[in-house]
């Protein structure tokens, strides 16, 4: 009877450290806002350029856009997201986007062991980097 009162201060204290019962072991990706210990970091070693938006070009509008990229075993992109957009409303975010899913990465380890992390990493709009092709 006396251990049923140090269930639920033993429950408050695991969702208070943050700990998940439904999701452990659900996905072999860490979540968004997970932290993954790393001894090697994943390294961009293909950086596709984003096209510049045409309406973007022709208002001659620069901007910034940063994006959170999953990162697999293999240095492939799962999938991305805006972690904060340009502010622009004008592609950016759109183009930032479909370039970072064809980016290819050194993936990050952990030990010997490749492991999935997310990345964040900014990408600029500048018009005196365009060409007019």
């Amino acid at each position: 009877m006396r251990y049923k009162y140090l269930a639920i201060p033993a429950l408050l204290l695991l969702f208070l450290c943050g700990f998940s019962l439904t999701n452990a072991g659900d996905s072999k990706y860490p979540g968004e806002d997970d932290f993954v210990l790393v001894d090697s970091p994943a390294q961009m070693i293909n950086e596709i350029a984003p096209v510049y938006p045409d309406s973007a070009k022709a208002q001659k509008i620069e901007g910034t856009v940063w994006v959170k990229a999953l990162v697999n075993d293999n240095g492939k992109v799962v999938t991305a997201k805006i972690a904060r957009d340009s502010g622009k409303n004008c592609g950016f975010e759109e183009a930032a986007l479909d370039a970072a899913s064809k980016c290819e990465f050194t993936p990050a380890k952990k030990g010997d062991n490749a492991v999935s992390v997310w990345v964040t990493y900014k990408v600029e709009f500048k018009l005196a980097e365009v060409s007019d092709k």
